[in-house]
């Protein structure tokens, strides 16, 4: 059990706690807030490259069928992916949604399936001609936690590739490589 003491000196007010107070005080939480810009982030335009069908086959013969699309007026990507075994059955079913955070200055992801994986990983955009997310996941298939990381590539217009990483006794392992494939949306 923990004591919890007067004694101590208050912690110092930080700009989100002023944020914070300023909404509490003066909007009820239960109001429409006003935000003067709702405007979706640009940053969100640097992945692009995924907007629309990508087909992705695997050496081991699974096929990967996603559909990336704007979501909440293009606050947000999704991308809804259907994976199948060479016999057509299904292997999993997943979501990817992405969005910039401002405070952050980065991309922040959720990705879950139903093979049980999850997580959650970031990124701070292109670099060096690189895009790469990481961060920490449950690998459903193994039944672990770890960290991960997805470096990808832009070939052109509707080709990139998807390196895939975890991490292995302080070490990036290869998980996979997908080679991917994308029919942009009709405008």
């Amino acid at each position: 059990m923990t004591e919890t003491t007067t004694d101590a000196a208050p912690a110092p007010v930080t700009e989100v706690d002023e944020k914070l107070n300023d909404y509490l005080d003066n909007h009820r939480p239960t109001a429409r807030p006003v935000k003067e810009n709702n405007d979706p982030p640009e940053q969100l335009h640097q992945l692009d490259f995924l907007l629309g069908t990508m087909v992705t086959h695997f050496d081991t013969g699974v096929r990967m069928e996603a559909v990336t699309r704007p979501i909440m007026g293009g606050h947000y990507y999704q991308m809804d992916l259907k994976a199948s075994y060479p016999d057509g059955s299904p292997k999993l079913e997943g979501k990817w949604i992405i969005g910039w955070s401002a405070p952050n200055a980065q991309f922040e992801s959720y990705y879950v399936d139903s093979m049980g994986t999850m997580g959650v990983s970031y990124s701070e955009g292109w670099q060096d001609g690189h895009l790469e997310f990481v961060g920490d996941h449950v690998i459903g298939e193994v039944g672990v936690r770890t960290r991960s990381k997805d470096a990808y590539t832009v070939i052109d217009a509707t080709h990139f590739r998807l390196d895939a990483f975890v991490e292995v006794e302080g070490e990036w392992k290869l998980y996979d490589i997908q080679d991917c494939h994308v029919t942009p949306p009709a405008e």
